[in-house]
């Protein structure tokens, strides 16, 4: 699973520094930090600024590169978006799906997602430098989404997928109780062992606390190490 930070927005040949601003502040709104700007057509200037509200430094760290082809030295999977599907069937993937892809499939690797220019979008072999291209669904017969508008559904969907798995991280986390319960059932058992004299179950039980805090443990973890100490136990 990639980290936030790996993320990448990567806007081709931008026209309109309203959308650049736009799509910076929703970026900022869903706590993404990286922009790839290759070519843009409109001034990164203050028009783009104004829009980006708070988001402006996003715009001051941006990375600009000639061609889409560049960003694949950069990052490991490009995930290209487009209102007319032409390509390989293959790899057209809903919004919803992608996300599902990225965060638990891709592993720790650096993606882009890749928006077109506003009038044509992605070119043909733009679009074949992605790895998976998404068509965002629409209910009319208008499908044409605005620039920022598109890049506000993908970094939401996103950031949901972010949200969502730390609360199953979460749900797998132990509490306090259970944290203290582990460390009883370890001393009582060091303590029924014959540890030479020199070995302070006191000073051990110190410093497996601070290991075992750190660790973060689950409760798959708390049940195996509950197991092991009944297996030891059973050496008495």
């Amino acid at each position: 699973m990639p980290a936030r930070e790996d993320i990448s927005f990567i806007l081709v040949r931008t026209q309109f520094a309203s959308n650049l601003g736009s799509t910076v502040r929703v970026m900022k709104n869903m706590g993404f930090e990286n922009l790839v700007l290759v070519r843009p057509e409109c001034e990164v200037g203050m028009e783009a600024r104004s829009y980006a509200m708070k988001g402006a430094e996003i715009l001051d760290n941006a990375l600009f590169l000639p061609s889409l082809e560049a960003a694949t030295e950069r990052v490991g999977l490009l995930v290209g978006t487009t209102g007319r599907f032409r390509g390989e069937r293959k790899k057209l993937v809903s919004s919803p799906e992608v996300v599902d892809r990225i965060l638990e499939k891709t592993g720790p690797s650096k993606v882009g997602i890749v928006l077109g220019s506003e009038d044509n979008g992605l070119r043909r072999e733009e679009l074949r430098l992605c790895q998976w291209l998404v068509e965002i669904p629409t209910g009319s017969d208008y499908p044409v989404i605005n620039l920022a508008q598109a890049a506000a559904i993908m970094a939401y969907q996103i950031n949901l997928g972010y949200v969502e798995e730390s609360g199953k991280r979460k749900d797998r986390s132990i509490g306090t109780e259970e944290f203290e319960a582990l460390m009883d059932r370890i001393e009582n058992t060091l303590e029924s062992l014959d540890l030479p004299t020199r070995v302070s179950v006191s000073r051990i039980m110190l410093r497996l606390k601070k290991i075992i805090a750190r660790a973060q443990l689950e409760r798959e973890d708390i049940n195996m190490l509950h197991g092991l100490m009944r297996e030891l136990d059973k050496k008495d």
